[in-house]
C-alpha cells in the first residue's frame, strides 16, 4: 500500500456489498489468487456460508453454505449474535481452503434438532475455486480424547474456535476457548493433519489432578483456560506453535518459582510455547511464562489471553541474550515482552517477579494484540479499549538488553467498548518510509495512520468512513485495496482507481542526505493513455523540490516516456530540538511525502492525479541529542496504609548525528515558567548509584557524565516512580546537557487508594435494595407486557474503577436493553460516580393456557477491585399467560395447549366438529368439547372447533417459530384459530392426558460421553445429582428425577460393557445402568470400599448391576460404632452379620464395594456364591445390588435397606478426610476482615457444598464458605480475621446442601489442614485410616460417639459417618480415636486395577535408572504423591514409577537400560502423600 495514494483524494470506496445483516464475519477475509486464475476474496461467516468473489469488481463467484449454523440462544452468551458457525478466521494453502465449523447433529446427544449437548465442530477443506469438498472431508472433531488426559475430550457445543488457523507442514492448527466462561469448557488445541483427514493432535490446556473434571453444566468444570486472543492467530516461527490463555482454575503453581520447562499442567493465564513433532504433528509443551499474580487475575477476571502474541522480527527486535522475542497485552493492564526462547516460567524474576525481558505497566486494557513495524527503528503499536493507540520504540541499556519505550500515540481515542482490532501495518515494496498503520473500530470504522510517529504524534490519513466494524476485525489487502467487514454484514473495498493515467517510478529513494546538503534522483514516467498536457506538480513537502518547467508541455502520445528531476534541498534546513516543536524537521531521521502530477487527459473515465512516494533519510555531521518520548506518563499507582508499589518505565537517550556525543551533565526542575527562572537541582549519584529525576522518579542506569554516545546509537534508561508522599500529584522535567544540545523530559504520575466497587439493584420502585441483594426478580408479568430493572455498580473508592468481566442476559424474553454499552467489559467508572445497566423482560405473545413459567438468566460482572470477585447476578421473572375456557379447583386451565399441527393429510386429526361462525375462539370450543367428554379441543380455519379423544401423531406438529397457526379467531382476535394450510391449535384435558409421558429420556442431562467411561467415573462426574445412568457403553447421564416412563427391565437388557473397563456393564441400546443417592442416614452407618470403586459408597443400585473384577475371593469388614457389624464373604458360604458392640478389626483386601447399615438389635444375612456377593437387611424400602467378578459371571439380586432422608435444620460439617473445622473459632465460624478477605482465592458455584469446597481446595492449608455458595481458600489466614462471637453467627445453608452451613455475609464456616491441629486438639480429628494394600501393616481403629447423625459425603477411600450431639441450631461433633495396635510400617503398594509390579524373582517393582538416561519419557512431579496418585494420573500409558518421594515417572516404552535393582530395599523412600507407602529412592 503506497502512503502517498493512501493519503490522497484518489483513494476511496471503490465498492460495498451487504449481506444478511444478521450474518456476521468474525472470520476475516482472506485474499488468493489461486494458480492460473485471478485475485479472489474468500469469506466465511457466522451463518455457515463460504463466499468467493472477484476482488477487483466484488461479483460473488461461489456461494455456499456448508452446514446449519449454532444457535446463539442454546449457548446464552450475547460475545456473538444470532448464529455462531465459521468464526475463526480460515487458513488457504494451495488453493485449499481450511476452517472449523460449529453446527449440530440432532439427537447426538439428546433427544432434539439443537441444544448446546447437540452443538459438534465439524473440520472442513474446499477448493476455493469450486468450494466443493476435498475428498475425505469434512471429518467430526467431536468426541477427541486430550492425549495430555484421558478425562478431558473435546465437546463442540460448549466450546469456541475463535482463533485464526495457522498450518504447519501438512497439519492445520486451531485453538478452542469457551462461551461467556458458561458450562465445562477446556482449552484446548486440535492439530488435523490434511493428508489423511485425521486428528492427530488434541492438548487440553488444563489437566492432570489439579484440573477440574466436571459435568457439562458446571460453569469452569473443564478448569477453563480457553485460548480465544480476540481472534489473533497461533503464532510459529517454525516447529513451534505459541498461545496465550485466559481464566482457569486449576492453579498448580501456587507461589512456588517454577521453570517454564518444568511441565505446568494448569496452563492458565499463560504464554503456552508447544513443540510440533515434524513427522506426526503431535504437540507436546515446551516452554511458558505465567505471571506471578495470575491467581490474582483469574480472580479478577483479568485474562492474560484477551490479546495474542506477536512473535517479532528476529532480524529487528533482539538484543543481549536475546535471539528472538514476543510481545502480548491482556485485560490486565501490562505489556509482557519476552524471550520467545525462554519465556520465563513463573516467579523466575527479582523478589518473585516476572523473570521476562520488559513488563511494561499500562493500566489499560487490551482486547485483540499488538502490532509491529520492523523498519525506522523498530516500533510496535497497541490500542487498549478507549484510549489512543500507543506506539514504543525497542532500544538498548547499557548492557545491550532490549527495551521498549514509549514514543508516541494517535489523537484518537478508540471506542469505549471492547472490538477494536489488531494493529496493522503495511508498506509499499517493503521501503522504509512508507509505512501505513491500519485499525478496525467498532464504532469510527477503519482508521489509518503514516506508521512512525512525528513529535510524539502519530499523522492521521483520512479515509471513507463507513459503518462500525465487526468486532476484532483485520483488514486484509491486495493489489493495492483493502477489505473489511461491519457489524451490519457489509463488506467494504477501498482503493485507489484502477485507470490512473500514468505509470512512474515510486517510491523515489533519496538515500542518506546531509544537512546542508542537497540529494536529487530522477522521476521515470510513461503515458498509459494519451495525455494533452502536463498540467503541474506539487509536493508535500517544501523541502523536496520540483520544477513545472522540468515537465513535458506538449501531449503525450500513449506509451510516450518522459523524466523529471526532484530535489531534497537540507541547504537552509536548522534542525532543532526545541521541546514539543509541532512544525517542520525538528530532528534527523526518515522523511517521506508525496509529489502528486496532475495530467489533462485525452480519454475519458481515468484519473487526473498520479500520486508518487519520495522518501529519504536526513542526517547531521555533527552529534545532535534526541531525547523521547518527550513525556513519560507513569499512570496512576494504587497504594494503602502498608503497600506503596513502584512503576517502572524507560526513556531513550539518542545520538542522531555522525559524531559522537558526550554527557555534559543532567538536573531536574520542578516547574519551567517562562516568566520566572527555572530552578535546577543537579542530578548526581548518591551512595547506591541512583540519579534522582524529580520528586518520586530515580533511576540507576543514566550515562555517566563524560562518557560518549556513538553516532546512531541509542540507549534505553530505565525509571522508577515511588510515591513517596502518599496519594496525589506527582511532576517534573528531567534535563539532559551534550555537546550535541540539550533537552528534558516531563515526568507525571499519581497515587491513590483502590477502587471499591459496590453492586446493587433496582427495586422497580425508583429505589435501590440493599447491596447483599444478588438477585434481580421481575415476578409475574403478563405476556404481551413488558418490565424494566437495572443493575447499578458504583466506584465508591479512590481510583477509577474498571469492568473486566460483563456477560449480560440475552434471551428473547429477556435481555439486556444495550448490550455491549452499559456495563461494557473495559468501562471506565471514575471515583465517585456509579454505572448502570438494563433488563427488560417481555415475555412473548404466545397461545393461551400455558402454563405460567419462569424465565431464568444471569448477568455475570467482575471489575479489578479485587476483593468484589465475579458477581452472578441471577435474573428471573416469571411469564402468565391468558387464561380461557374451564378452570380446575385451584384456579389453572383445564385445557392445556398442546401445539400447532396440520390436519387432513391423513383424515382428520380431531373427528367431531362444533361450527362457531362468529363466536369460536379456543375458550369457547373447549367448553364445548368438555361438555361432550373429549380429551382433545382443536380450532381451526378461524371459525371450526373439533374434539377428539385420540392424541395428535408428533409427526404432523409444528413449533411456533413456524408461524403456521396464525389466523385469528372470529370470536378474539387476540387467540389464533390455526392457519392456512389446513393448520389447527390443539388444546389438551390437563386432568386426562400427560403429554411428556413419551418419546423423552429417562435422565434429562448427558454430562458426558467418553471412550474412558467407566461406573466410577460417571459417578464422580454427576455426585451431585439424584440419579445416575450409564448408557451404550460410553454415554453417562443424570438427573434429579426420574422422568414419567421409564420402566424397571431385567439385568439381562444391559450387556454392553464399559468403554474405559471389560468388567463393568455401562447399559446398552436404550437401557440404562441406573443408580439412585443414597439419602442421608438418620442411625449410625458404615461404609468399607476399595478405593478403585469408592464412590459407589454414596450410590446404590436402582435395579442395575455393577460389575467388578476382585482379586481374591475373600472379602473382611469390621467396624465400630455404638453398634457394629461384621460382614465376611466366602467362595460358597453363608455368613450372619448381628449388631454387637466393642469390635475393632481393620478392613483387609478389599476388591469391590460392601455396603450396609447397621440398625441396633437387628441381623442380616449375607450368601455367597462363586464371586457373587448378595447382601439382605430388614428394609422398608429395597434396592437391589449384584456384584460379580466379571460381565459373564452370574449375577444373583439382593436388596440393603435406606434409612428416611435428613429432614432437620442444617448442621456443622466437621471436615473431611484433609481438613477439619478451623481451631480458632466458635466451631468454625470466622469473621472476615475489614475492607479485605481472609482468604485470598475464591471459587464460586450454586452447587456449593462443604464437600465440594474441601475437595477443590485439597491442596491448601485454608478452606472456607461464606454466602452459602462462595469457597475462599489458600495457604495464609489474614491477620485481622476475627473469631465470630458464636457458630449461629454462620447460618447460611449451602446452595448445593441445604443440610450444611456455608458460613454467612462477611462470615466464613471455616476449615484448616489436620496437619495444622496439634495431636492434644479438641477439634474433630481423622476418622478414616490409610488405604494400604497390606493388611497387617493398618492400624485398628476404635470410634466412639453419640448423638444423631450428621449428613455427609463419604470419604474416596475407606470412611466413617460419624454421629454428633444436636442443638436447635447448630449440631457439632466429638470424636476421640484410639489406636489398638502398633504403629504402622511402610509397604509397597502392589498396584491398581490397571497396574501391577514390574518385578522378577529377586526384586519386587525396584528398578535402577539407567546411566545418562531416564527409564521413563515423562514426569509429573507433586508433594502430595502418593502409589495412587501417580497410576491414576499415568492410566493411558503402559508403564509409571515413583522416584525421589515425588517424582512420577511415566511412559509407553521403557529404556532398554534400566535394571531391576538388586533388592527392593533399595527403593526406600517414603511417598511425599503417604508416609505408609514406599515411593522410589534416589535414581530408583
Amino acid at each position: 500500500m503506497d502512503p502517498a495514494t493512501v493519503d490522497s483524494p484518489i483513494f476511496g470506496l471503490l465498492w460495498k456489498l451487504p449481506f444478511n445483516s444478521k450474518e456476521q464475519f468474525y472470520a476475516k477475509p482472506l485474499v488468493y489468487t489461486p494458480s492460473g486464475g485471478k485475485q479472489l476474496v474468500f469469506l466465511a461467516s457466522s451463518q455457515n456460508y463460504i463466499r468467493t468473489l472477484d476482488a477487483v469488481t466484488g461479483a460473488i463467484i461461489n456461494s455456499r453454505q456448508v452446514q446449519t449454523p449454532f444457535l446463539q440462544a442454546d449457548i446464552g452468551c450475547n460475545d456473538i449474535p444470532n448464529t455462531i458457525g465459521i468464526t475463526g478466521t480460515p487458513v488457504i494453502d494451495s488453493d485449499i481452503a481450511y476452517f472449523f465449523v460449529k453446527t449440530y447433529i440432532p439427537n447426538y446427544r439428546q433427544s432434539g434438532a439443537t441444544g448446546y449437548i447437540n452443538g459438534v465442530y465439524y473440520f472442513y477443506a474446499v477448493n476455493v475455486n469450486t468450494l466443493q469438498d476435498v475428498p475425505g472431508f469434512p471429518i467430526l472433531v467431536d468426541g477427541t480424547v486430550a492425549q495430555n488426559d484421558p478425562l478431558k475430550y473435546f465437546v463442540g457445543g460448549v466450546i469456541l474456535q475463535r482463533p485464526a488457523l495457522t498450518k504447519l507442514n501438512n497439519v492445520v492448527y486451531g485453538a478452542f476457548g469457551g462461551h461467556c466462561d458458561l458450562f465445562n469448557y477446556t482449552g484446548m488445541v486440535i492439530g488435523v493433519n490434511t493428508q489423511t483427514a485425521t486428528v492427530v493432535s488434541a492438548f487440553a490446556m488444563e489437566s492432570g489432578p489439579f484440573a477440574r473434571h466436571d459435568p457439562y453444566n458446571v460453569n469452569g468444570g473443564g478448569g477453563e483456560a480457553g485460548i480465544w486472543m480476540s481472534g489473533m492467530g497461533l503464532a510459529s516461527d517454525g516447529n513451534r506453535i505459541f498461545a496465550v490463555t485466559g481464566n482457569g482454575q486449576g492453579h498448580q503453581n501456587n507461589g512456588v518459582p517454577a521453570t517454564g520447562r518444568s511441565g505446568l499442567q494448569t496452563l492458565d493465564e499463560a504464554i503456552v510455547n508447544l513443540g510440533v513433532d515434524p513427522s506426526t504433528g503431535l504437540l507436546s509443551l515446551t516452554d511458558y511464562f505465567e505471571p506471578y499474580d495470575y491467581q490474582n487475575m483469574d480472580a479478577g477476571d483479568r485474562d492474560l489471553g484477551s490479546g495474542g502474541i506477536a512473535l517479532l522480527d528476529p532480524s529487528f527486535f533482539s538484543g543481549a541474550g536475546v535471539a528472538r522475542m514476543g510481545v502480548t497485552a491482556g485485560k490486565n493492564g501490562k505489556i509482557y515482552v519476552v524471550n520467545a526462547d525462554n519465556l520465563g516460567g513463573y516467579r523466575l524474576g527479582v523478589g518473585q517477579t516476572d523473570g521476562i525481558v520488559q513488563t511494561i505497566v499500562t493500566n489499560q486494557a487490551v482486547f485483540g494484540g499488538i502490532g509491529s513495524y520492523p523498519l525506522e527503528g523498530g516500533y510496535i503499536y497497541l490500542t487498549p479499549v478507549g484510549n489512543t493507540t500507543s506506539v514504543y520504540k525497542i532500544g538498548h541499556d547499557d548492557s545491550g538488553a532490549p527495551v521498549f519505550t514509549w514514543v508516541g500515540q494517535s489523537n484518537e481515542a478508540s471506542a469505549g467498548r471492547v472490538g477494536c482490532g489488531v494493529p496493522t501495518i503495511t508498506t509499499f515494496q517493503g521501503q522504509a518510509g512508507t509505512a501505513i498503520l491500519w485499525l478496525t473500530d467498532v464504532d469510527a470504522g477503519l482508521r489509518a495512520w503514516h506508521a512512525v510517529p512525528q513529535n510524539g504524534v502519530l499523522k492521521t490519513i483520512n479515509l471513507p468512513q463507513t459503518n462500525g466494524l465487526n468486532k476484532f476485525q483485520r483488514p486484509a489487502f491486495g493489489d493495492g485495496r483493502v477489505y473489511v467487514t461491519d457489524s451490519n454484514g457489509v463488506l467494504y473495498c477501498m482503493g485507489s482507481p484502477v485507470s490512473l493515467p500514468l505509470n512512474c517510478t515510486s517510491p523515489v529513494q533519496f538515500g542518506n542526505v546531509a544537512l546542508g546538503s542537497v540529494g536529487t534522483q530522477t522521476v521515470n514516467c510513461t503515458a498509459n493513455i494519451p495525455i494533452t498536457k502536463i498540467v503541474g506538480a506539487n509536493v508535500g513537502d517544501t523541502h523536496f523540490q520540483v520544477s513545472n518547467s522540468s515537465l513535458p508541455s506538449g501531449s503525450l502520445a500513449k506509451g510516450q516516456s518522459f523524466s523529471f528531476p526532484v530535489t531534497w534541498n537540507l541547504t537552509n534546513v536548522v534542525v532543532t530540538n526545541a521541546q514539543n516543536a509541532s512544525f517542520g524537521n525538528t530532528q534527523p531521521g526518515v522523511k517521506s511525502t508525496a509529489l502528486t502530477v496532475f495530467t489533462m487527459n485525452g480519454v475519458a473515465g481515468f484519473s487526473t492525479q498520479f500520486p508518487i512516494s519520495l522518501t529519504g533519510t536526513e542526517v547531521s555531521s555533527s552529534a545532535f541529542l534526541t531525547l523521547s518520548p518527550l513525556e513519560v506518563d507513569f499512570g496512576g499507582v494504587v497504594i494503602s496504609n502498608t503497600t506503596s508499589p513502584t512503576i517502572t518505565s524507560s526513556f531513550v537517550i539518542s545520538n542522531a548525528g555522525l559524531a559522537n556525543m558526550t554527557i555534559l551533565g543532567y538536573a531536574w526542575a520542578t516547574t519551567i515558567d517562562d516568566d520566572s527562572d527555572i530552578v535546577f537541582t543537579n542530578s548526581t549519584p548518591d551512595g547506591t548509584g541512583t540519579y534522582t529525576l524529580s520528586y518520586g522518579f530515580s533511576s540507576t542506569n543514566l550515562p555517566a557524565v563524560g562518557s560518549a554516545v556513538s553516532p546512531g546509537q541509542s540507549l534505553s534508561v530505565p525509571m522508577t516512580f515511588n510515591a513517596i508522599n502518599g496519594t496525589g500529584t506527582y511532576g517534573g522535567f528531567f534535563f539532559v546537557w551534550t555537546d550535541g544540545g540539550s533537552g528534558y523530559i516531563v515526568l507525571s504520575a499519581s497515587a491513590s487508594t483502590a477502587p471499591i466497587a459496590e453492586l446493587t439493584i433496582s427495586n422497580g420502585e425508583g429505589g435501590w435494595l440493599p447491596p447483599s441483594t444478588q438477585n434481580m426478580d421481575f415476578g409475574n408479568v403478563a405476556v404481551g407486557n413488558s418490565s424494566t430493572l437495572q443493575i447499578r455498580i458504583c466506584n465508591t473508592g479512590g481510583s477509577v474503577l474498571t469492568i473486566t468481566k460483563s456477560k449480560p442476559p440475552g434471551q428473547s424474553q429477556l435481555t439486556a436493553t444495550a448490550p455491549g454499552v452499559d456495563l461494557h467489559e473495559g468501562q471506565l467508572i471514575p471515583v465517585g460516580t456509579c454505572a448502570t445497566g438494563g433488563v427488560i423482560f417481555q415475555p412473548a405473545i404466545e397461545a393461551p393456557n400455558i402454563l405460567d413459567q419462569t424465565i431464568a438468566d444471569s448477568w455475570t460482572l467482575n471489575t479489578d477491585d479485587l476483593t468484589f470477585g465475579i458477581h452472578v447476578v441471577s435474573i428471573t421473572g416469571t411469564v402468565v399467560d391468558r387464561k380461557v375456557g374451564p378452570l380446575l379447583p385451584d384456579g389453572t386451565t383445564r385445557y392445556r395447549f398442546l401445539g400447532c399441527y396440520q390436519d387432513g393429510t391423513n383424515g382428520r386429526l380431531l373427528p367431531k366438529e362444533f361450527n362457531n361462525p362468529n363466536t369460536n375462539e379456543n375458550g369457547q370450543c373447549q367448553t364445548e368439547c368438555l361438555g361432550g367428554n373429549y380429551i382433545f379441543a382443536g380450532t381451526e380455519y378461524k371459525i371450526e372447533c373439533w374434539c377428539g379423544n385420540t392424541p395428535p401423531p408428533s409427526a404432523f406438529f409444528f413449533p411456533e417459530s413456524a408461524q403456521k397457526c396464525t389466523f385469528a379467531c372470529a370470536g378474539d382476535g387476540s387467540q389464533s384459530c390455526g392457519g392456512n394450510g389446513g393448520f389447527i391449535s390443539i388444546y389438551y384435558d390437563a386432568t386426562r392426558y400427560n403429554p411428556h409421558s413419551l418419546g423423552a429420556r429417562a435422565l434429562s442431562t448427558l454430562a458426558l460421553a467418553s471412550d474412558s467411561m467407566t461406573i466410577e467415573l460417571c459417578l464422580s462426574t454427576c455426585w451431585n445429582y439424584k440419579y445416575v445412568g450409564v448408557e451404550y457403553s460410553r454415554e453417562c447421564w443424570c438427573g434429579q428425577t426420574l422422568n414419567a416412563g421409564s420402566t424397571n427391565q431385567s439385568q439381562s437388557h444391559c450387556t454392553m460393557v464399559c468403554k474405559g473397563d471389560g468388567f463393568e456393564y455401562c447399559g446398552s441400546g436404550g437401557y440404562l445402568d441406573l443408580y439412585l443417592k443414597n439419602p442421608p442416614s438418620t442411625t449410625a452407618s458404615t461404609t468399607v470400599t476399595s478405593s478403585t470403586t469408592s464412590l459407589l459408597t454414596t450410590m446404590s443400585a436402582l435395579n442395575t448391576t455393577v460389575s467388578t473384577a476382585p482379586t481374591a475371593n475373600t472379602t473382611t469388614a469390621t467396624s465400630t460404632l455404638d453398634n457394629t457389624m461384621t460382614i465376611t464373604s466366602d467362595t460358597a458360604s453363608v455368613t450372619t452379620i448381628s449388631a454387637t458392640n466393642n469390635t475393632t478389626t481393620a478392613p483387609t483386601t478389599t476388591s469391590g464395594t460392601t455396603t450396609a447399615t447397621p440398625a441396633a438389635n437387628n441381623s442380616m444375612t449375607t450368601t455367597s456364591a462363586g464371586n457373587g456377593t448378595t447382601i439382605t437387611t430388614p428394609t422398608d424400602s429395597a434396592i437391589s445390588i449384584t456384584t460379580s467378578s466379571s460381565p459373564s459371571a452370574t449375577s444373583s439380586s439382593a436388596t440393603s435397606s435406606s434409612a428416611a432422608a435428613y429432614t432437620g435444620p442444617p448442621v456443622v460439617v466437621p471436615g473431611n478426610i484433609n481438613f477439619t473445622l478451623y481451631s480458632g473459632g466458635s466451631a468454625g465460624c470466622v469473621q472476615e476482615p475489614t475492607g479485605v478477605r481472609a482468604l485470598p482465592n475464591l471459587f464460586a458455584s450454586d452447587s456449593m457444598t462443604i464437600e465440594l469446597c474441601l475437595s477443590f481446595a485439597w491442596n491448601y492449608k485454608f478452606a472456607g464458605v461464606e454466602y452459602g455458595r462462595e469457597c475462599w481458600y489458600g495457604n495464609t489466614l489474614n491477620a485481622g480475621a476475627s473469631v465470630a462471637p458464636s457458630q449461629s453467627s454462620c447460618n447460611m445453608a449451602c446452595k448445593g446442601n441445604t443440610s450444611e452451613f456455608c458460613g454467612a455475609g462477611s462470615l466464613l464456616t471455616l476449615y484448616q489442614k489436620k496437619s495444622l491441629v496439634s495431636s492434644s486438639s479438641s477439634v474433630l480429628s481423622p476418622t478414616s485410616t490409610t488405604s494400604n494394600p497390606s493388611a497387617s501393616s493398618i492400624p485398628s481403629v476404635t470410634v466412639s460417639s453419640t448423638g444423631t447423625t450428621i449428613p455427609t459425603t463419604a470419604a474416596s477411600d475407606s470412611s466413617t459417618t460419624a454421629s454428633a450431639a444436636t442443638s436447635t441450631s447448630v449440631t457439632t461433633v466429638s470424636t476421640s480415636i484410639t489406636t489398638s495396635t502398633g504403629t504402622p510400617t511402610p509397604s509397597v503398594v502392589p498396584g491398581n486395577a490397571n497396574f501391577t509390579l514390574y518385578q522378577n524373582t529377586t526384586s519386587s517393582g525396584c528398578v535402577q535408572e539407567p546411566s545418562g538416561a531416564r527409564a521413563l519419557p515423562s514426569l509429573y512431579a507433586n508433594d502430595s504423591m502418593t502409589v495412587e496418585l501417580c497410576l491414576s494420573f499415568a492410566s493411558s500409558y503402559k508403564y509409571a514409577g515413583i522416584e525421589y518421594s515425588r517424582e512420577c515417572w511415566y511412559g509407553n516404552t521403557l529404556n532398554a537400560g534400566a535394571v531391576l535393582a538388586s533388592a527392593q530395599s533399595s527403593c526406600n523412600m517414603l511417598c511425599k502423600g503417604n508416609k505408609l507407602e514406599y515411593c522410589g529412592g534416589s535414581s530408583r
